[in-house]
């Protein structure tokens, strides 16, 4: 059983009061007393809105609620945790509030969520990342005319990456900006959360110019005030030192997993990356390492996703590659925990086939659910599918059953959301919701973009350094002109392996290359 979380801050919040008039005095915070109380009643709006609000999904949740109410009361929407949202694009969810709510609370499936909020107005969208509201495209807002717009931050059209190395092992990560007029900051504090992008390291988009940052876990430990030295360094929170992070031309902006490890093996898990580049458009490639052995899950492609199934429990490490036009490189790597599922008493769904992807217009789909443990009671799992077209209506009547499989006809093209919801018999509870697209024909074949870089390639080609012509170079080219140089019966060919381009191949030829492989000489 879930507690409602609303309710319990409310009569945290009733018993305060009580203590307040009687006469208890609060201290504000010694940092800044502007930030000591985020949820301040006059940040509350004194009315409630009528209209639709949005919500930027940089957490990567699974799925989004939305739970409103009436400040000060209990008068709710819905029961905890509140009314699923509905996809508008790309990670961005919208919600019509309707009616006298002035406060709401975004959580993913009640798992995780945020503070209370206000709504200040219609239109507005909530970015996950930045802690901040701002107006969403140029939809209409009910807010008072006469009142001021909020000030955002001044927009360099630059991206701008600033790391954390979180050597000191605290549990999450904020980074709190401002600039030294004192006029305007990232967000509340304790300001944006920073995403995790690997082993120990921590990184946050920069959309401002700010003069000063501070490093925080949110729970009273935090940096000093910290001059911001620009783009692409990163801020050691053991050593208390900058350096030099990312000298590359691609900045990577975002690596990670739609599901939160520890996860179980048999899962379906997605990587997702985005970057952006000075030298062209950027190319993906994610693969996974376990037991010394590399699995390409994509090779370099446009496609910025890819769906990865550990089939084993252990330790993997998840490498995110990207390649851009002109032949940079980058990369980030991240490690992840995969756990067995034998005997589990929870429930655990694993995912769902057909996995999400076209289906197509009038034609019956058969969604089978992929899973496990239940292990408790009488050892039985129920399962829940609830269908919603592209207009967010639901077109099925869910109820539970014992049954994993569930068919339905999609009537229209669009978008379709299928959240599928799985119960042991301790009323234990877990839901996924997956995306298909509904069109008149599937492509059986589709074509997957790739960038083409501006590195030569081989095979008739020109490829430098690959004087055996195999597409790669290693130290057998190196090998390759030896043998030729020694008349031996070996075919090189000859532009590839003239590599200090003197017109001739000799032994400096291969030189040069095994000085190449063993990183000694850069100027390739």
């Amino acid at each position: 059983m879930r507690i409602n979380k609303h309710a319990f801050k409310c009569v945290v919040s009733l018993l305060m009061t009580l203590v307040l008039v009687f006469g208890m005095v609060v201290a504000t915070s010694a940092f800044d007393a502007d930030l000591a109380d985020a949820k301040a009643d006059s940040d509350v709006a004194s009315t409630g809105i009528s209209g639709t609000v949005y919500f930027k999904n940089t957490a990567n949740w699974s799925s989004v609620n939305a739970y409103v109410w009436v400040h000060g009361t209990t008068t709710s929407v819905q029961a905890w945790p509140g009314a699923a949202m509905t996809l508008d694009e790309g990670n961005v969810y919208k919600y019509t509030v309707s009616g006298d709510y002035n406060m709401i609370i975004f959580s993913n499936n009640g798992a995780n969520q945020t503070a209370d909020l206000s709504i200040p107005a219609a239109g507005q969208i909530y970015d996950f990342s930045t802690g901040t509201w701002s107006p969403y495209k140029d939809e209409p807002t009910t807010d008072d005319p006469t009142q001021a717009p909020t000030q955002m931050p001044t927009q360099s059209g630059e991206t701008k990456m600033v790391y954390c190395k979180n050597s000191a092992g605290w549990g999450s990560v904020n980074v709190y900006m401002w600039s030294d007029s004192g006029t305007s900051k990232n967000a509340e504090w304790p300001g944006a959360k920073m995403t995790h992008v690997g082993e120990d390291v921590w990184q946050y988009e920069v959309t401002g110019d700010w003069d000063k940052i501070i490093f925080n876990n949110g729970s009273g430990t935090q940096t000093g005030d910290l001059s911001f030295p620009g783009n692409g360094r990163i801020y050691d929170n053991s050593t208390n030192s900058w350096d030099v992070f990312d000298t590359s031309p691609i900045t990577v902006k975002k690596v990670g997993t739609d599901l939160e490890a520890p996860q179980y093996k048999g899962t379906d898990i997605t990587l997702t990356a985005d970057a952006v580049s000075t030298g062209g458009d950027v190319a993906y490639k994610f693969s996974v390492t376990f037991g010394g052995a590399t699995t390409v899950l994509s090779d370099y492609t446009t496609i910025n996703t890819a769906t990865w199934t550990p089939t084993a429990a252990g330790t993997y490490t998840i490498t995110y590659d990207f390649m851009d036009t002109a032949g940079n490189k980058n990369q980030r790597t991240a490690t992840y925990e995969v756990k067995d599922d034998s005997g589990i008493a929870d429930p655990i769904l694993k995912g769902v086939s057909p996995k999400p992807g076209q289906i197509k217009k009038g034609t019956a789909v058969a969604l089978k659910a992929n899973a496990a443990g239940g292990q408790t009671g009488t050892n039985l799992l129920f399962y829940k599918f609830t269908v919603k077209d592209a207009n967010g209506i639901v077109v099925n009547v869910p109820y539970y059953t014992k049954n994993a499989q569930y068919n339905f006809t999609p009537s229209s093209l669009g978008t379709y959301t299928v959240t599928v919801s799985v119960q042991n018999c301790d009323n234990e509870l877990i839901e996924r919701t997956f995306t298909y697209t509904s069109v008149n024909e599937i492509d059986d074949n589709p074509i997957i973009p790739t960038i083409p870089t501006d590195t030569p390639t081989s095979s008739g080609g020109y490829l430098k350094g690959d004087a055996d012509d195999n597409g790669d170079v290693n130290i057998m080219d190196a090998t390759a002109i030896q043998l030729n140089l020694a008349k031996m019966d070996v075919t090189i060919n000859e532009e590839n392996a003239d590599v200090d381009s003197n017109s001739e191949v000799n032994i400096m030829d291969a030189t040069v290359i095994q000085l190449y492989l063993a990183q000694l000489y850069p100027d390739w």
